[in-house]
């Protein structure tokens, strides 16, 4: 019964539903159908060809001037370095810095300037130098290396204040060179009896450079155990033996003290002379004379002559 109302219901709708022609206007169109205008990108290309190719000229002639020039300032850099690193005196160190001020090399002349001046104990002359670097060379690869330096000079002067200053600075550059400014403040504040302070520069030096440098932690555990130590008392080495005089030299002469001088006796003491002894005259030498001759005859000997005999004395008369 539901299926024949349902059936009579639906005819009629169609029946009333007035029957709708396709307009002209309304016609659909083709699926898939590619329209053959040039685009937007292929219109700005054709329009702007010979602008595009002179630009790509230009950044390529940009690009190659750009690889050429930095290639000559790297070789003008490696020539510098090269002078720089052949300098050997202290004259030839001050001209490469003076002709190469403001460069990396003009800072590494004024760096090993300040190390052969100090060697040559020219420690005030070098303390300058290091003053100069630090000032006119903040972007240097070796600054911090430079205020360290600075610092280590005026430690050993003395100048303590100064110092500590440069080392801080070193610290605050966080460059390699930070952790061992850390054990110095550490030093210098042990020396001045803060040993609360340098405990606290030693572990920093080991808690932040520990896993970087690898024996700045075995050097802060060894300072550390200077901590509350006394300083030794310097003793004078005894002064060296003199040499044994070799066998057949003549030995110097021995200095006495003069004996003390008596006031009764007259400051200058006549002393007798010593008489003049007599040399005697050379013996001269007795001339051989002339041997006579000899007469090889013998001599006659003379005939005797008799004696006389004498007369008897006269007897004593009675």
């Amino acid at each position: 019964m539901l299926r024949g109302v349902n059936s009579s219901y639906h005819s009629r709708i169609m029946s009333e539903k007035p029957e709708q022609q396709p307009q002209p206007d309304q016609a659909p169109s083709p699926i898939g159908e590619i329209s053959q205008e040039p685009s937007s990108f292929e219109a700005f290309l054709d329009a702007n060809q010979k602008k595009l190719i002179i630009a790509g000229i230009i950044l390529i002639i940009a690009l190659v001037a750009y690889v050429v020039i930095d290639g000559l300032k790297q070789q003008e850099l490696e020539n510098h370095s090269a002078e720089v690193s052949a300098a050997r005196t202290l004259a030839q160190l001050e001209a490469q810095a003076s002709e190469k001020a403001g460069t990396n090399a003009g800072g590494t002349a004024l760096l090993r300037k300040a190390q052969l001046q100090w060697r040559d104990l020219q420690q005030p002359e070098a303390i300058k130098t290091l003053e100069s670097f630090v000032s006119e060379y903040p972007d240097h690869p070796a600054f911090a290396s430079g205020l360290a330096s600075l610092a280590s000079y005026q430690h050993k002067m003395g100048n303590l204040e100064a110092a500590k200053e440069n080392y801080g600075k070193a610290v605050e550059e966080k460059a390699a060179i930070s952790s061992m400014a850390l054990i110095y403040l550490g030093d210098i504040a042990r020396g001045e009896g803060n040993d609360e302070a340098a405990g606290e520069y030693y572990d920093r030096a080991s808690s932040e450079y520990g896993d970087i440098h690898a024996n700045i932690r075995q050097i802060a555990e060894r300072h550390s155990k200077l901590l509350g130590v006394s300083a030794p008392i310097e003793v004078k080495p005894a002064p060296p033996a003199p040499p044994a005089p070799k066998p057949g030299a003549a030995s110097k002469p021995v200095k006495v003290d003069p004996l003390p001088t008596n006031p009764d006796l007259p400051e200058k003491p006549v002393v007798p002379e010593a008489p003049v002894p007599v040399v005697p005259a050379d013996p001269k030498p007795a001339l051989p004379q002339d041997p006579k001759p000899v007469d090889p005859k013998p001599p006659i000997p003379e005939d005797p002559k008799p004696e006389t005999p004498k007369a008897p004395a006269d007897p004593p008369s009675n």
